[in-house]
């Protein structure tokens, strides 16, 4: 058997590196042998996180203070530690994604759906947005197809906070433009609703005149056929409750056949698919494991 793959972590107190922290203490293939924190350092992770307790006794250190590891995965912004993996670098803060976007920069878009080969054995991994994963996993393929026409596309998102919120425009906007096929105006607004547990996106577009919902689901079977973690469910409204900590994204789809519109949904977990577990699965492809390793949580029963 190999010997298991080192890995370091910068932000362990980040909501994205807790949750890889948490996949990759899980992963049979790592060993997790550094974990930063900004305030945290010396206290034990067992004591911030208690989940996982009998799981390490490893503890807080400040970045500066980590070794050099096969693997470096950077969930904070935080001077002063490691820059890169001997192996591999994973990088979850969003500031390398316009890179990973550029061809010939180096860096890879940690998209699995998208970029699969790519992936394969890069050694700098850009993860996308929480947003961007899901409207390019849920826009691109009908692009791509014909299936959508690009104009009059509206994105709206919605996710869980403690008190009703309400903007217009997106940090991910311009992301999301560049990482989706073609270049066509978008529109955003996101809301905060309490209750709401995850993100749900709501996208309005445009099909072509004869085309119907049988086009669109037709595409989106052609496109994720065999994708172990995205989710279609034609007639079943994605829900983010049951993604919580798991793999998967869920699409859905409701079309108007008299106006050509259709509302295209999708779910997913911002810290797991849309962080966290993508990153692992992208490591995973970088490193030559079996894509899935580490991702076999499916969900809690109601």
């Amino acid at each position: 058997m190999s010997d298991p793959v080192s890995v370091a972590l910068v932000g362990g107190d980040t909501p994205q590196g807790a949750e890889f922290l948490r996949l990759a203490l899980a992963h049979p293939g790592l060993e997790v042998t550094g974990v930063s924190a900004r305030a945290q350092a010396g206290q034990p992770i067992a004591e911030l996180y208690p989940t996982l307790r009998a799981v390490t006794r490893l503890s807080f250190r400040a970045a500066a203070g980590l070794e050099e590891a096969d693997v470096l995965v950077l969930a904070d912004t935080a001077e002063g530690g490691p820059q890169e993996g001997t192996r591999l670098t994973l990088d979850l803060t969003g500031r390398r994604v316009a890179e990973a976007l550029t061809p010939g920069s180096g860096w890879v878009y940690g998209l699995p759906e998208r970029t699969r080969g790519a992936l394969r054995g890069a050694t700098r991994v850009a993860v996308p947005g929480d947003l961007t994963t899901a409207a390019v996993l849920t826009l691109a393929p009908l692009l791509e197809q014909g299936v959508l026409l690009p104009r009059g596309l509206r994105l709206t998102e919605l996710r869980g906070a403690p008190a009703p919120a309400f903007a217009v425009g997106h940090a991910q906007a311009d992301e999301i433009a560049r990482a989706l096929p073609g270049r066509f105006p978008l529109e955003f607004t996101a809301a905060g609703l309490p209750g709401l547990n995850g993100l749900l996106l709501l996208a309005e577009a445009w099909v072509p005149d004869g085309y119907s919902e049988r086009d669109v689901w037709s595409a989106y079977r052609e496109a994720y056929a065999g994708e172990a973690f995205v989710r279609l469910l034609p007639g079943d409204p994605p829900d983010p409750a049951r993604l919580r900590g798991t793999p998967f994204i869920e699409l859905g789809t409701c079309l108007d056949l008299d106006s050509g519109r259709v509302l295209l949904t999708a779910a997913l977990d911002p810290r797991g698919r849309g962080s966290a577990a993508q990153a692992l699965q992208s490591l995973n492809l970088a490193l030559g494991q079996p894509e899935g390793t580490g991702l076999g949580f499916t969900g809690l029963l109601p």
